[in-house]
Parts: C-alpha cells; sequence; structure tokens
C-alpha cells in the first residue's frame, strides 16, 4: 500500500510546511542561512514529486497480486516514502528541540547547520532514486490499469451520514431458525436427573454466525434466569482475569444490584473461585462463554462454576471441534454455511438496502448468483461483498467486472472454505478508499475482541496524521471515516448511544487476523503477542504490545512512530528503554499500564500528538511536560494524578484534555486554563472560583464536563457557558448538597446535543431552565439526575426515549418530545428519601387529555395490584417505576404528543444497535399505550 504511505506522508509534509515553527525557522536570520532555505525547497520539490506519483499508485496498488514487477515496484516506492518520513520527521524534531532549553534560539540553529546540510543531501538522493524507478515503470500503459483496476477503485468521498446510517436490525438475520429452536428447547430442558450443570456448545467456522445466534437465544431465556453473564474469551487468556470479568458481569447484571466486590483486582485464583462459588450457589444461572479457543478453558473455572442447582447452563461458542465436544451429550449445535436461499435473502437484504422492497434488479440476477455462490454461504463474506456492491453501479458489466476478480481470488482454493473468506475479505480491503487504509489496518493494532471506544479511536487517528483537510473539524472527517468502514462492515459496532452515533466497537477476529497481516507485510505496524518470546528487529512504523515483553531491542529504533501499550506489565526500566530509542514518536499509549513514574526522557519527544495515560498508577507529570509543543490529546483519566505541573499551559496545540473525575478535586488549580484556547474538549476539571471564570476564554470547546459545582459558581459558570459557541456536550456535577441556581441566565449554545445536570433540581430551577429550550432544536439528550437517590431522567430526541433510571440502571422507557417531559416532570414528586417504607407507592398526577391505555408490564405483584386498580380508568396511564426496589406508581397524563409507553426494565443503550457479543433484552412493539392521533 505505498500510495498509503505517500498520502501520510504528504499529510505530514503540509503540516510541516505551514506549521509556525517552520514559518518561525523561516525568519530575517536564517536568509543568511542557505542551508534551511535550501532543505526547505527540497522539502518543498520531494511534496511534489509524491503528489505526482500518488495517482499512478492507487492504480498500480489494484495489480500488485497480479504483477511481480509491479510488487516490487510498490515495495521500492514505500521504502523511499518511508526514508522521506524520517527526514522530515527528524527536521520537525530539530525545530522542537530549538524551543527548549536556555541557549538562544539563534545559536542553536547554528548548531544545526551541519544537519540541515545532511537532511538535504539525502532528500535528493531520494528524489533520484525517485525518478529512476518511475523511469522503468514507463513501459507500462497507465490508461490501461486504469482499465483492468477500475472495477477496484474506491468510491471517492465519504459517504453522508444519511447514508450511512444503514445497519443490520434483528428482522435481517436469516438462516438462524432452526439452530435457535434448538438451543431453545436445550434450555428450557429441565431434566430431573442431571446434576450437574449443562454445558452447551456452537460449532462454526469464524464468520458463520454463532456469536448472533447465542445472543439471539440469550435476550430470550435470560430474563427466565436468576444471574446471567457474557463474557469473550480471548485465544491468550489469563485464568484469574477470566473468573474476574465471569465475576463482573454477573454482578453488572444482577436483577437485586449487587456491586462487584472491591478488592476483585487484587483477589487471587482461590479467592475468585470462592467468591464466584458463594454468589451462584442456589441460583439458576446462564453463561456465555464466546469465542472458545482451548479445552482448558472449562477446566480451569469449572471450580468456581459448581453447584447443586440442575437448571444452570453453560454455552460456548467456539471454531474449534474438541472445544465443542465438552459439550454434554446431544448439546453440541454445529452451524452449516447458509443454504443457497438463505444465502440469497441475506445478499439482497445488504445489497439493495437503498430500496424499499430489497428486490435484485432482473439484469442484474444471473451475476449477482454467480456472485452469492462465490461467496460459498459464508454470511461475513456474503454480507461484505454485498456491501461493496451497494455502492456500484447497477450495471450488468460493472457487477461482471467484480465478478472476475472474485473467480480469480476464488478459483485455486474452491476446497477451502476458510480460504475463501480470507480472500473475499482482502477484496474489501483492497477496495478502501487510501485515505481509509491506514484507518482500518490501525484498528488490528488493539487487542482481540478489543472494546475500541470511538472518541479515543478518533483521536488516534488525528495524532497519527491519517486525516485529510475538508474545511470542517478533523474529529468529524474522522467520525465519517468511522462510520463509512462500519458500513462496509470491516469494523463492528459493540454500542450506539440514544441518537444512533457510534459509540464503540470492535474488529471481527477474522478481519483482524488479514488486517494485522497486511499491516506486519507494509511494516505499517507489528503487534507483539504471546507466540514472541522478544520484539525481533523490524522497521514497521507502530508497535502494539499485547503481551509481556522478555527482551526489547533497542538496536535501529528511530523509524518508530507509534507505541502502544495494552499489557499491564509495562516496566519503567522498560518504557525509559522505548522512549530513549524511539524520539520520533507521535503516539505514546499507556492506558492502564502499572508503573508509577514517568520517565523524563518522555519530555524529549518533540514529535508527539497523543499521549494516553488513563488508569494509569502516577501521581504527578513531569514538570517539564511543556516542551510537548506539537501534543494535541492529552488523557489522564481514571488516574491517580493529584496534581498538574504548570508546565501543561504552554501546550498551545492541545485539543483534548481529559482529567481524573476520581482526583478531580485535587486538580482544581489549573492555573492558567484560559491560555488553551484552542481547546475543543475539556472533562472532569474541577470547579472553583477561577475556573468557572478564565474558562470563558476556551470559546473553541464542543465538549466541555465540570465537576464539584457550588451554588455560589453558577452566575460567573453560566456567563462562562454562554460564550461557548460550538458547545454540543455540556455536563454539570454539582457538589453534594449544593444546588444549580439562576438557571434562567444560562443561555444554551445554539449546537448543545447534549445536556446533563447531575445536581438536586427544584421545580422553580427548572422551570427557569425550560425557558432555554424554545430555540434548542439540536437537543437530543437530557439528563436531569437527583443525587438524593441517585434517580435520574433522561430525555432523548430522535428515538424518542425517556428513561427514568437508578444508580444509573434504567427503569422505564418512555417516548414523547421533550416540552411534554419538562412540563410532567414539574409534576413528579421525588420517591426517593421521603421517609416511605420500602414498598410503599407514591403517586403524582398530571392532568391531560384522554388516553387510550394498554397493558403495563409490572415486576411485583404489590404493584400489579395497584396498576390494575388504576388502569380501568381511560383517561389516565399509570407507570411503575422501581427505583432501590421501591415500587413507584406515576400516574401520566394524556400529553397530546405521548406515543407510547413500554413498563419493562431495558438497558441504556439502543438494543438494536448492541454488538451481538453483549445485546440486551429487546424492547417488546406490543406493549404499548397509543395515543389517538399520534405521529410517529
Amino acid at each position: 500500500m505505498a500510495e498509503v504511505v505517500v498520502s501520510s506522508l504528504l499529510l505530514n509534509i503540509r503540516a510541516t510546511l505551514v506549521s509556525e515553527a517552520t514559518k518561525s525557522a523561516t525568519s530575517l536570520l536564517l536568509t543568511r542561512i542557505s542551508a534551511m532555505k535550501e532543505l526547505l525547497e527540497d522539502v518543498s520539490d520531494i511534496k511534489d514529486e509524491l503528489e505526482s506519483m500518488q495517482s499512478f499508485l492507487q492504480i498500480a496498488e489494484r495489480l500488485k497480486q497480479k504483477e511481480e514487477s509491479t510488487k516490487i515496484f510498490i515495495k521500492q516506492t514505500r521504502d523511499l516514502a518511508f526514508d522521506i518520513e524520517d527526514i522530515i520527521d527528524e527536521f520537525t524534531y530539530k525545530l522542537g528541540e530549538e524551543q527548549g532549553g536556555v541557549l538562544p534560539i539563534a545559536i542553536k540553529r547554528c548548531r544545526n547547520i551541519k544537519t540541515w546540510h545532511h537532511l538535504s543531501k539525502r532528500l535528493k538522493e531520494i528524489k533520484i532514486k525517485l525518478q529512476n524507478i518511475m523511469e522503468r515503470r514507463k513501459r507500462y500503459d497507465t490508461r490501461g490499469m486504469e482499465n483492468e483496476a477500475r472495477p477496484l477503485i474506491a468510491v471517492g468521498g465519504s459517504k453522508s451520514r444519511a447514508e450511512l446510517a444503514h445497519f443490520v436490525k434483528e428482522d435481517d438475520i436469516v438462516g438462524i431458525d432452526k439452530y435457535r429452536d434448538l438451543l431453545l428447547g436445550w434450555l428450557k430442558d429441565e431434566d430431573e436427573q442431571q446434576r450437574q450443570h449443562v454445558i452447551i456448545s456452537v460449532l462454526g467456522m469464524g464468520g458463520l454466525g454463532k456469536t448472533t445466534l447465542v445472543t439471539h437465544v440469550y435476550n430470550i431465556i435470560k430474563a427466565t434466569f436468576d444471574a446471567c453473564a457474557w463474557v469473550v474469551v480471548s485465544e491468550n487468556y489469563n485464568t484469574d482475569d477470566l473468573l474476574r470479568q465471569i465475576l463482573k458481569e454477573f454482578c453488572r447484571e444482577d436483577r437485586e444490584k449487587r456491586v462487584v466486590p472491591n478488592n476483585i483486582d487484587t483477589m487471587d485464583y482461590r479467592s475468585l473461585v470462592e467468591t464466584t462459588r458463594t454468589y451462584l450457589q442456589y441460583k439458576r444461572y446462564v453463561l456465555i462463554l464466546d469465542n472458545v479457543w482451548s479445552t482448558n478453558v472449562m477446566d480451569k473455572i469449572k471450580d468456581a462454576l459448581l453447584n447443586s442447582n440442575s437448571k444452570s447452563r453453560i454455552i460456548l461458542t467456539t471454531r474449534i471441534h474438541k472445544v465443542a465436544l465438552l459439550a454434554n451429550e446431544h448439546r453440541m449445535c454445529e452451524l452449516k454455511l447458509l443454504e443457497v436461499d438463505h444465502s440469497w435473502d441475506l445478499f439482497c437484504k445488504n445489497a439493495f438496502w437503498k430500496s424499499a422492497n430489497r428486490i435484485c434488479p432482473p439484469p442484474l440476477e444471473q451475476c449477482a448468483k454467480k456472485i452469492v455462490e462465490k461467496c460459498g454461504g459464508l454470511p461475513l463474506a456474503i454480507v461484505s461483498i454485498a456491501r461493496l456492491l451497494s455502492f456500484r453501479e447497477q450495471t450488468g458489466s460493472e457487477w461482471e467486472k467484480v465478478y472476475k476478480d472474485l473467480e480469480w481470488y476464488l478459483t485455486n482454493n474452491e476446497s477451502e472454505v476458510h480460504e475463501k473468506v480470507y480472500d473475499i475479505l482482502k477484496l474489501s480491503l483492497d477496495d478502501l478508499p487510501h485515505y481509509l487504509r491506514n484507518c482500518f489496518l490501525y484498528c488490528s493494532s488493539f487487542p482481540e475482541d478489543y472494546r475500541i471506544e470511538s472518541d479515543k479511536l478518533i483521536w488516534l487517528w488525528v495524532a497519527e496524521g491519517f486525516i485529510e483537510e475538508r474545511g470542517i473539524m478533523m474529529e468529524e472527517v474522522a467520525e465519517d471515516y468511522l462510520y463509512e468502514l462500519v458500513h462496509r462492515c470491516l469494523l463492528q459496532v459493540v454500542y450506539r448511544d440514544e441518537v444512533g452515533r457510534v459509540c464503540a466497537c470492535r474488529m471481527h477476529d477474522v478481519v483482524r487476523v488479514l488486517a494485522l497481516s497486511e499491516s506486519e507485510e507494509l511494516s505499517f505496524c507489528m503487534a507483539y503477542e504471546q507466540s514472541r518470546t522478544k520484539l525481533q528487529r523490524s522497521k514497521a512504523r507502530r508497535l502494539s504490545i499485547l503481551s509481556n515483553i522478555t527482551n526489547y531491542c533497542t538496536e535501529d529504533k528511530s523509524h518508530s512512530r507509534s507505541v502502544l501499550v495494552f499489557n499491564k506489565s509495562m516496566s519503567y526500566d522498560l518504557l525509559k528503554s522505548v522512549l530513549r530509542s524511539s524520539k520520533f514518536l507521535r503516539v505514546l499509549e499507556l492506558q492502564g499500564a502499572l508503573i508509577e513514574k514517568l520517565p523524563n526522557e518522555i519530555c524529549n519527544l518533540f514529535n508527539l500528538h497523543y499521549l494516553g495515560l488513563r488508569g494509569i498508577k502516577i501521581k504527578e507529570l513531569p514538570r517539564s511536560i511543556g516542551k510537548l509543543q506539537k501534543l494535541q490529546i492529552l488523557d489522564i483519566g481514571e488516574s491517580e494524578i493529584e496534581k498538574l505541573p504548570k508546565g501543561i499551559t504552554e501546550l498551545q496545540k492541545l485539543r483534548h484534555l481529559v482529567l481524573s473525575y476520581n482526583s478531580s478535586n485535587n486538580i482544581q488549580a489549573l492555573a492558567g486554563i484560559q491560555c488553551l484556547k484552542g481547546l475543543h474538549s475539556l472533562a472532569n476539571i474541577g470547579a472553583t472560583r477561577k475556573i468557572v471564570r478564565d474558562v470563558e476564554a476556551s470559546t473553541e470547546l464542543r465538549t466541555f464536563s465540570i465537576t464539584g459545582v457550588r451554588t455560589h459558581h453558577c452566575a460567573d459558570l453560566w456567563n462562562s457557558i454562554t460564550k461557548m459557541n460550538h458547545l454540543s456536550t455540556l455536563c454539570i456535577m454539582s457538589e453534594c448538597g449544593q444546588k444549580l441556581q439562576q438557571l434562567g441566565i444560562l443561555c444554551l449554545p445554539l449546537p448543545i446535543q447534549r445536556l446533563h445536570l447531575h445536581s438536586e433540581l427544584d421545580k422553580d430551577s427548572l422551570l427557569e431552565l425550560a425557558t432555554s429550550f424554545g430555540s434548542l432544536t439540536n437537543l437530543t439528550t437530557l439528563t436531569l439526575a437527583y443525587f438524593k437517590g441517585y434517580f435520574s431522567i433522561n430525555y432523548k430526541k430522535g428515538t424518542e426515549y425517556l428513561l427514568a433510571t437508578e444508580a444509573y440502571r434504567p427503569i422505564i422507557v418512555l417516548k414523547r418530545p421533550l416540552l411534554a417531559f419538562l412540563l410532567a416532570l414539574l409534576r413528579v414528586s421525588h420517591p426517593l428519601n421521603q421517609g416511605r417504607a420500602q414498598g410503599a407507592l407514591s403517586r403524582c398526577t398530571v392532568p391531560a387529555q384522554p388516553l387510550c391505555v394498554g397493558r403495563i408490564a409490572t415486576k411485583t405483584c404489590r404493584a400489579r395490584r395497584h396498576a390494575h386498580a388504576l388502569l380501568p380508568c381511560r383517561h389516565s396511564a399509570f407507570v411503575a417505576l422501581y427505583p432501590l426496589n421501591r415500587p413507584v406508581l406515576v400516574e401520566l397524563g394524556a400529553v397530546p404528543a405521548l406515543f407510547s409507553l413500554v413498563g419493562r426494565g431495558v438497558d441504556s443503550r439502543d438494543p438494536r444497535e448492541l454488538s451481538p457479543r453483549r445485546n440486551p433484552e429487546m424492547l417488546p412493539t406490543t406493549n404499548i399505550l397509543s395515543a389517538p392521533g399520534s405521529r410517529d
């Protein structure tokens, strides 16, 4: 992928040429230093040469599998591009080095004259080499190459959000009915002679839909068990970590809201086994172990799962036959490839998702059926190719070209279905636009089955320099990239928020293997996993550390641009060694590493754009952190950092600053916050009189959250927020016992989309707040949380969910518009801390127009008796809330725009959009109260 390397390099060069440091370097003084002037001219010349090559490379890349000479040419070009990148990074590093220290800049620049001459000479040599390899390619006709490669040239431009909004719904899943019924029968079978829990296995190759099937079944039956948990088991799992995750998942799904033991992270194997057994005693549980690779898994955790309950169930999903044999007799479900009819149905639903009937046009039917046949009944392959074709011109000639390429990839491997998967997914990778390829390959650097937070991924892409300029924020462009990758089925959605935004994703195992193999071949990224005993010599630009490193090779690591650590065992000495040998780093991600101090060498990374220290154990940042003048993202969330050095305010390019909520009270005194005028995100900053005034200078903020707000802060804080004209997310958390007042003077910015107020709010405050909402057309989420009892109510626009939650566990879902919600809310008395005995009912009334009443699901007999006693009245609706197991009956009048009411406990996430690995119970569509004449 030489054109990808060149594209990224061009972005880097352009940014270098327009940077403030470069402009400063070309000042009057340097007009007398010909070396600098000559170097900058060479940089500009090499940029022009690369731009001329770029389109040629994009075409040549499509033929590298068919032409060995083309493959050699691409490799040579990629290696030269890496050499150029080394020169550019050394140049910018030296410029950054000049900015620090006590010597005058002029003296330092004079000292670098020799360096500038050397770099200029290297650039000239590389330019000659580029011209030579291009000359050797002149015998190839570019137009002929284009005709051959055109079917695989990516569709230019990023798709709009509306066009990418399509995602698979449950009714789009095909071919699983017989497997679903079989599993449901086994799960409901209660054999009185069975003394042990029953193990059920689901066997099949990657991409067959094992997880999708089990998710569907899990959602149907989990409510019938006393305890339930879903855990993904990676190939290189750790027994203690697996037991911790199982216990955490059981507690997370606990109906009695039992919390995870505080010392769970320090428990040894014996303690974990005993705690789990105690928790499961006398419970009927269902445990899903997804993606099991080894037969040792059950041997190592079976002691924790022993109990006398004969109705418990354990379901394993696996690709390994011998693992599936762990199931009880006649309890192994082996998935087969889709039948022809099901394959065709799945293909049409994905290839023609834009049309209402999703039917294949007759002129395309013959070619489409040949393509489906080549996919071999593998759902992952069918969906991937169908999505690829959905963006093709719907003509027979266009589709025939795609079919010919498929045939070329698959004819030699017809008996190897698994190989077909790789080849077809490779075709999807080849079809990616050049601007998406780095972003896609980058996702393979995360561990297997890793939940990738979207914001973090977007920040990393921006820091790496993968994002093109499009006249809007780079983060917005990056989010478009993410949506396109999701739509191409190269990333799976784990979690969407209430308006459908992708908040977390993961890369499918099979796709990750393909991407990781490609990354290593291209020297894009080297992932160090448990299979390796030491870091081998490699020219990979990025290093992903996924396991313990016993020996780090420090030789020739100047090519490294990113180090991502996903293993907690990273030591101080090892980190110091990494930093000393990789001075050109742009990204350093150390999330969760168990180090207690950062090496001072970190402040010599003058090219560093991203520093991730989330969850780290260090207490403070280095004092000289201000030397990192290119730093854009600093994430110290969930860390133990107690104070920030003064140098933070010298980071003029800082765009995203995430502080630790747990220690925010200790880092309140961020003196000079007004100097960071380019901030786009400021999270978890602690409130003081000075802070709430100084943040008014941060007018570029898009996301702002502040904690520990006291009543006397309100006026100044509201004044500062009013000046944040681009703000889209606002979260204000008051100190316990303090109220947010004077909300009437809070003029919320028009772009505001999400508003979260965690404070005690009285009716007067709500009325004042409501006056601001008339013009807020973009508001999609409103959270009003009461600290007392941790009771909150959330409004969600779009899907228009209204979630009443307790301790962040959803209780009820309503659909109604914002204004009607506020009117009703003003009349709802707070159900908690009113001196009522547990189980007592409270009632509030909102008079309004008549409403047709339907059935409301309730959870306790006591609440059901009250509800049924009141429901015969056809002029009001009642819903039972269950905060802390205290039933509360709220009478909701028929606000005209009240659309539907569902009285069931659900997950706060939109259940239709969750990953199949952990999908909460689907909302019933029949349990609805419909208002006469309501609109959808």
